[in-house]
């Protein structure tokens, strides 16, 4: 026992005693690094919810191979000899189950070893989306590296700005799309969707609008002409034009002035109203089309005895400008729309409300009546979610170019209107304000509001400025201005939906802090999209300028311009 003790001892104290020298050296600095963290691709990829994504345009008429290359740095190599690459994709795929004829979903995998690049299969007409796990591996340390990759087809025009402009006496489609951080671009969109067409349907466009709902079949770029019809365009798919007239009844005097949307097409709450340059107007829901207004309630109101220059709608009623008889008319939106094409078609729907006279009594005003002013635009400052607490607004206009701001609240009156008669009793009444420093100028259709802003701003154009007008203290700010030599002609915002506020509002993403304009420059145009913050300011981490098409062409005259979105919008969407 005392000998093992001794040994232990002994063994204790030698180890106690031994210092490290440090006689060794793993020089780091000789090893190899991957910087897999910073890896690109070619075509460029972009930074989604999910990871890095590349879109790939979808093939419209033969299968296309697409090759996707990494671009890696090494710390003490300038190529891939030292490298080993193994490419891990998966993608779901639909086929018929030759048993029972049903339609299969199946996971689709393989392995590719090609170094530094991977080649992609893609159908025609198939939307497919890879999963790709790329690994590689170091063969001078015997490290390996993995990055993850989504590669998916792209829908043609996906999420992307039209415009309409004149180039050569001709008037046509023009396309503008990002995809990553580079900018598509297309003076004949009709073009592009069918390469051998040789017509051009866009000649006498005049006026876009577009609609997006939960079925993908009524998503549709709205486009009106100068004789009074339109078609509607699921620009999604090869520039597909529905069958149902946009406008059914529409006689050829009637050309479009001013599409608006209220609402929230989320809770299937959205309204469209549709005025013409000669007072007519058209009501819609959340379908891409129009229809006839109701009949008037009363014999003293005779269809067509009304040139309505300003609309918007509560969540009860159109409420309307007559500036033939200096008067506010509305009607109930309780009509019911389907939601088939092929129901809309067979059965296109009319108005079963009346159109009433709305009795407002204009006496308290004293000179700030709105009798003998030009209402300009109407719009409705609502940050619910169902709009119900909106009140009807309307700017107006006089002779010496002042403005005037009108505010209608709902009586007893309005609610005691009958589908077919009317009352005596007013529907609204009215309080009314100069705004004192409000200067839009002659462009008085850009005019706009959107409810995604936590203050009430009206925005127009003014030579080559976008202001910004906050209607509480009348304070501008401009927020962009056009390159020297540019008038800006039209704003819109990409969309004026108000999902900003409803509880499913990320099926929206920030689609609508995006500001599109159209300006010109003598004979030519372009088009620009900045971004603003939800307190309206300017957000410089977007914008975009463009002038001309992939070839050089210069745009023409901008006439009009339009966002065109699938309905799920989020950063996934680009």
């Amino acid at each position: 026992m005392k000998n093992i003790m001794y040994v232990a001892m002994s063994a204790l104290l030698l180890t106690s005693c031994y210092e490290d020298k440090g006689n060794y050296d793993y020089r780091f600095d000789s090893m190899n690094e991957v910087d897999i963290s910073n890896v690109s691709y070619q075509p460029e990829a972009y930074d989604g919810l999910s990871g890095k994504v590349i879109e790939v345009q979808m093939p419209l008429a033969e299968d296309k191979v697409q090759r996707v290359e990494a671009k890696l740095s090494q710390t003490l190599a300038d190529n891939y000899d030292n490298l080993d690459f193994a490419w891990y994709t998966a993608y779901t795929a639909t086929k018929r189950d030759p048993m029972t004829g049903r339609e299969v979903t199946e996971t689709v995998r393989d392995t590719l070893r090609t170094n530094g690049y991977v080649d992609l299969n893609f159908p025609a007409n198939t939307d497919r989306n890879y999963s790709v796990i790329m690994e590689v591996k170091d063969r001078t340390t015997d490290l390996d590296y993995y990055a993850k990759l989504n590669v998916k087809t792209r829908l043609l025009f996906k999420n992307s700005l039209f415009f309409l402009h004149q180039q050569g006496g001709e008037t046509l489609l023009g396309n503008v799309e990002k995809i990553g951080s580079k900018l598509e671009s297309r003076s004949n969109a009709y073009k592009t969707a069918r390469p051998t067409a040789n017509d051009n349907p866009f000649a006498d466009a005049i006026k876009l609008g577009y609609m997006s709902c939960y079925s993908p079949e009524v998503n549709g770029l709205m486009v009106f002409r100068s004789n009074g019809r339109g078609n509607t365009y699921n620009v999604f798919k090869g520039m597909q034009t529905y069958d149902v007239p946009l406008v059914p009844t529409a006689s050829s005097s009637f050309v479009a002035s001013r599409v608006l949307t209220v609402g929230n097409i989320e809770t299937f709450n959205e309204f469209k109203c549709l005025l013409s340059r000669d007072g007519q107007f058209y009501i819609g829901k959340w379908a891409p089309f129009y229809t006839v207004p109701g009949e008037w309630a009363e014999e003293s109101l005779q269809p067509g005895d009304y040139r309505v220059t300003a609309a918007t709608v509560t969540s009860e009623y159109f409420v309307l400008w007559d500036a033939k008889n200096n008067r506010f008319i509305y009607q109930s939106n309780s009509d019911w729309f389907p939601f088939q094409l092929e129901e809309y078609a067979q059965n296109t729907p009319h108005s079963t409300q009346a159109v009433n006279d709305a009795k407002v009594d204009f006496s308290s005003l004293g000179t700030l009546s709105p009798v003998g002013k030009t209402a300009v635009y109407g719009f409705i400052a609502s940050h619910s979610e169902f709009f119900n607490d909106a009140k009807p607004q309307f700017i107006f206009k006089d002779a010496e170019d002042n403005f005037y701001l009108y505010e209608l609240t709902p009586t007893a009156g309005s609610k005691s209107r009958g589908s077919d008669e009317g009352t005596s009793e007013s529907a609204f009444s009215i309080t009314g304000k100069k705004l004192t420093d409000f200067h839009p100028g002659s462009n008085l259709a850009s005019i706009t509001y959107n409810p995604w802003f936590s203050t009430n701003y009206i925005f127009y154009a003014k030579d080559d400025n976008v202001i910004r007008h906050n209607l509480s203290n009348g304070d501008e700010q401009v927020v962009y201005t056009a390159p020297a030599g540019y008038t800006v002609s039209v704003i819109k915002f990409r969309t004026e939906n108000a999902a900003s506020n409803s509880s499913m509002s990320s099926n929206f993403g920030d689609l609508g802090l995006y500001l599109s304009i159209g300006m010109n420059k003598g004979s030519n145009g372009a088009v620009a999209e900045i971004k603003l913050t939800p307190s309206a300011d300017v957000d410089d981490s977007y914008s975009i300028f463009c002038d001309k098409d992939a070839e050089g062409k210069a745009f023409g005259r901008i006439i009009d311009v339009q966002f065109a979105h699938v309905y799920s919008f989020s950063k996934d969407s680009n």
